[in-house]
């Protein structure tokens, strides 16, 4: 191993220690990236970097694997050193995908909650009809209707046989 890929190594080695206890997994990067190949359309959307910090992930295992497996020729890069070392400050931060998903999940609870603390005006009729109740007053209205023009055929022919 040259100078580039034992930095890269050491860095990796730290990055995947605190994937495995942030995750309570014995996988660390790896299964962050399962979790993040998990989680639905939604969450991606919290996170602008999802994709690359998908993609990139995927990428420093593999040069982890090529290191680790192969003789020279990984392929490791100043930059991949960089990204580990960053996303690894992320986590810490908690500004990594799985943290900023959390914050904005939270973030709507915590709005769901006032909503649903606010008061009604008592001065608005805040009684919700709902489409079902509005099909049974609507049949039961048609039902009258039909009644009263049945009752008025029958009074009509009343009155005219006499």
């Amino acid at each position: 191993m040259n100078d580039i890929e034992n930095k890269f190594f050491e860095k990796y080695k730290e990055l995947d220690s605190l994937c495995k206890d942030v995750l309570n997994s014995n996988q660390g990067v790896t299964q962050y990236i399962c979790e993040m190949e998990k989680t639905s359309g939604r969450g991606r959307y919290y996170v602008h970097s999802w994709d690359y910090d998908y993609k990139m992930l995927k990428h420093v295992r593999w040069v982890r694997n090529n290191i680790a497996h192969n003789n020279g020729g990984s392929e490791c890069s100043e930059n991949d050193i960089k990204y580990v070392k960053d996303f690894y400050q992320r986590i810490m931060q908690q500004k990594d995908p799985f943290s900023i998903i959390y914050q904005r999940q939270n973030e709507i609870k915590k709005r769901t909650v006032k909503q649903s603390e606010i008061k009604p005006n008592p001065y608005i009729n805040n009684r919700k009809t709902t489409n079902k109740n509005r099909g049974y007053t609507r049949l039961a209205v048609g039902i009258f209707i039909v009644i009263i023009v049945v009752l008025l055929m029958i009074m009509s022919r009343l009155l005219g046989n006499l």
